[in-house]
């Protein structure tokens, strides 16, 4: 029995790392937006993120930005920085903002 308790643990952290990273309701509607665009938005802060594990890093990683600017009510974001991190991750940065429609 003590085999398996570090075993449920490697494989417990082993899931969570395959699991995706899906959109939040309301997340859909934020867009990427230029810097001559971005002139006419309320900043709401900068957002990162960094995804180091699991499948589909770079995906992860801009759907987490993407899911943050719309916790701040957000519907639009510059994109400051994506690209890799560390050895085998990928990271965002973004201006997360509030832009008039229309």
């Amino acid at each position: 029995m003590k085999f398996a308790t570090p075993f449920i643990a490697i494989a417990s952290i082993a899931v969570l790392a395959a699991c995706s990273t899906p959109l939040d309701p309301g997340a859909e509607k934020v867009r990427v937006v230029s810097a001559a665009e971005k002139a006419n938005c309320e900043s709401l802060g900068v957002v990162s993120t960094d995804q180091q594990l699991g499948h589909n890093k770079a995906s992860n990683s801009m759907n987490r930005a993407i899911n943050e600017v719309s916790r701040r009510g957000g519907n639009a974001m510059y994109l400051v920085f994506a690209g890799t991190s560390g050895l085998d991750g990928a990271a965002v940065t973004a201006e997360a903002l509030r832009c008039k429609q229309g």
